[in-house]
Formats: C-alpha cells, structure tokens, sequence
C-alpha cells in the first residue's frame, strides 16, 4: 500500500502560533494568570492582524469549550513560531471570510515565506521597533481595502 504523500489544497495551512503568558503584572500592578479570555500556557493562532501594541488572536476560550477571536496585547504572548495546522476544526475556522478578508495564510512556498517574515516583524515591534510596523499596516490596508473593492 503506498502513502500519498502530496499535501491537497484545505489539508494544511502554515500560521503563526505563540503561548500566553502564565503570570504577568499589569498597569495596577496587579498579578494575573493568562488574559481574561485565555489561560495561561494557552496555544494561540495569531492572525495576520496587528496592532501597535497587540493582535488579533484565536484560540480556545479560558471558560467554554469553543474558540473565540480576541485582540491580546503583545507582551500576553510568548514564544511566537512558526508553525503548521492540519487540524479540520481549526482549518475551517481559518477560512477567509468577507468579515476578516486576508488574515490568514495558506499552503504555498510564499504562504511559509509571509509566516517567517511575520514572526520577525512580531518579535522586532516586541522589542519598541515600531517602523517595520507602520509599513506593514500600510500595506495590510491597502489588500484589504482592495479586496473589498473587487466584491
């Protein structure tokens, strides 16, 4: 019996995953455990959506069993990778929609390529670089206005 081996369209998509942070101290200075909508040590899919100072996130929610977007700060998450889902739950779900045009990668050389290079600029803006950042959005909102535009 001989395997195929060849990855289909819809069978995998590259992504960008990280962890949230177990404990962290906030603005009060008060110490907590994950975010309000994920645990701590919790696995992420981070979209390609990104703020000045978080992004856009899903994953499985702290209290019911279902997994949600959430817009999490930058300093919540940890451990950002690339990385590859062949999980039917979480590929329908990462399947781009008219609400969010865009935000995820597919399963191509250049989809691989855009995930490395996204985890560089994540892990630079981590550390106070804001300027890959403020070219980034610029040509994130043009694909995303243009692909509104062909609809």
């Amino acid at each position: 019996m001989q395997v195929d081996k060849e990855i289909n369209p819809g069978m995998m998509k590259y992504c960008v995953v990280g962890n949230i942070v177990k404990e962290y101290i906030d603005e009060n200075g008060v110490l907590r455990h994950g975010t309000k909508a994920f645990p701590g040590g919790r696995k992420v899919y981070i979209t390609k959506v990104l703020w000045k100072d978080g992004v856009t996130v899903m994953g499985l929610n702290r209290y019911k069993s279902r997994y949600i977007y959430e817009d999490v700060p930058l300093a919540c998450i940890e451990n950002i990778r690339a990385s590859r889902t062949f999980k039917p739950s979480i590929l329908k779900l990462m399947e781009n929609n008219s609400e969010f045009p865009n935000t995820w990668w597919l399963y191509g050389d250049e989809d691989r390529q855009g995930v490395t290079a996204f985890v560089e600029l994540i892990n630079r803006v981590k550390t106070g670089d804001l300027a890959p950042f403020c070219e980034y959005h610029r040509i994130f909102l043009e694909q995303v206005y243009e692909e509104r535009e062909k609809e």
